[in-house]
């Protein structure tokens, strides 16, 4: 490896130690995504259309949030970097959000549930979490500083927070049915205890272990400090194509994340078992952690984009066959696996893509807002998840599902079919579509090349001052 390349990317302790704040995240974030709805339902017994309505709602809060926090780190300048301080300063009361939704009084009214509920999903959602995610992937353009090697910490990412989600689709049902099931109150307290300590642990990791190496007074190059002002930075921000196709395709492709909460619905009550939801994560993982090395090789060969548009294209196909039989539980463990390998060049590339605009943006401009451009982007993936909640509650309601029976009716059968085949299909088709339009893999050559130019040029300024002191 060259010297220029050892400047601009991340080492392998890096790597690792970034990939361990993902799965401390998602350990509150994946958890809920995938169980809090049941939690509502079948613990606290709020009606499953309140409970998507409101998620949507706090989703909206969320985008506007999401702005509010990339315009205080691109403003912050704290000894321990502009992103990575906040991670700090957001793990724990993430952790104590987090606790505080999965809490909900017994022994009060309907009405006072209600409002108990949106209060800490709020906390949880809009407040916390978007701090403590915002914080986090604006701190990759800022320790990683080209796209490949984006691309490759994104793996490592996306490798280590699967083997979290499989875990917690594993265990967490066993756990429930160890301590009484998803109908005892004391059962959701203790994991979120568990998953709450284990998320601060892993936060506190990735923030002594990852370090930015853009200081916060040098994001930008010298001639452009004096105009790059918040509005300067939107200005630049929206007048760039690619930011408007990132957050479309980001909202397309997470409102699958929004979901995500239908699979032990449609484990337990459409193919019979409820025990089949770890055997379904583990169909829809471990195939994709088998070729996940082979992803960057991928990137190079042929491109971000090409690859992407290739793997939605495969789990179109699938989940076109699925529509044959989707009850037929061989048939839908082996099209879920096949789907899960179509979506994983888009799982990996999302959450590059914002740091390629602000390369982007930084070659052409010299004004470098990391912040700003990783919340506008985020915007995107928490809309889409909103509304994925939002569909999840809504549909639930639809087929007049009743968390009381054992054996749903089979209205509410069709809305867990809709949720878990025709929602991702029309997703994966959108989502392609978008990627027509993306174009931005032809510049990476300049960009990398003016990134090691200022990286240098960086390193030089600061040597200087150290002999000048």
């Amino acid at each position: 490896m060259s010297k220029q390349t050892n400047i601009l990317a991340s080492t392998k302790k890096e790597k690792v130690f970034y990939a361990l704040g993902d799965v401390g995240a998602n350990m509150i974030w994946s958890f809920s995504s995938a169980f809090l709805t049941l939690y509502y339902t079948d613990s606290v017994g709020l009606a499953a259309a309140f409970a998507g309505t409101m998620m949507l709602l706090c989703r909206i809060f969320d985008g506007a949030s999401d702005i509010v926090m990339g315009i205080i780190i691109d403003k912050t300048k704290a000894r321990w970097g502009k992103a990575r301080s906040w991670l700090l300063f957001s793990s724990v009361p993430l952790a104590l959000a987090f606790l505080a939704a999965y809490n909900v009084p017994s022994n009060i009214g309907t009405n006072a549930k209600n409002i108990y509920v949106f209060v800490t999903y709020f906390l949880l959602s809009v407040v916390c979490y978007t701090a403590n995610n915002i914080a986090y992937h604006s701190m990759l353009p800022r320790f990683s500083l080209t796209s490949v090697d984006r691309s490759i910490v994104s793996v490592v990412r996306t490798i280590f927070n699967m083997v979290a989600l499989l875990g917690i689709n594993i265990f967490t049902p066993l756990l429930l049915a160890k301590f009484g099931g998803e109908n005892k109150q004391s059962a959701w307290t203790f994991i979120t205890l568990i998953y709450g300590g284990f998320a601060v642990t892993a936060l506190f990791i990735t923030f002594f272990g990852v370090k930015e190496k853009l200081p916060v007074d040098q994001g930008n190059s010298e001639k452009s400090k004096e105009k790059s002002s918040l509005k300067e930075s939107l200005k630049l921000l929206i007048s760039t194509r690619y930011f408007y196709i990132a957050m479309m395709l980001f909202f397309t492709f997470y409102i699958t994340g929004g979901t995500q909460g239908i699979g032990i619905y449609y484990a337990r009550d459409v193919l019979g078992n409820a025990n089949l939801y770890g055997l379904m994560t583990l169909a829809g993982i471990l195939p994709t952690l088998i070729m996940m090395p082979i992803i960057p090789l991928l990137f190079k060969k042929i491109g971000k984009r090409n690859a992407m548009m290739f793997g939605l294209a495969l789990s179109i196909i699938a989940y076109t066959v699925l529509l044959i039989d989707p009850r037929n539980t061989v048939l839908y463990l082996c099209l879920l696996a096949v789907r899960s390998l179509g979506t994983l060049p888009t799982l990996v590339a999302a959450f590059t893509l914002a740091g390629d605009i602000v390369d982007y943006n930084d070659m052409k401009t010299g004004i470098r807002s990391e912040g700003i451009t990783t919340s506008v982007n985020s915007i995107g993936s928490k809309l889409g998840t909103g509304l994925g909640s939002g569909l999840l509650g809504w549909f639930l309601a639809w087929g007049n599902y009743n968390g009381a029976l054992k054996v749903q009716p089979d209205s509410a059968i069709s809305s867990m079919i809709i949720l878990a085949v025709i929602v991702p299909l029309f997703v994966f088709i959108v989502a392609f579509v978008l990627l027509i339009f993306w174009d931005l893999d032809k510049y990476s050559g300049a960009v990398q090349k003016y990134l090691e130019e200022k990286q240098k040029a960086n390193e030089l300024r600061q040597q200087t001052r150290e002999k000048e002191e």
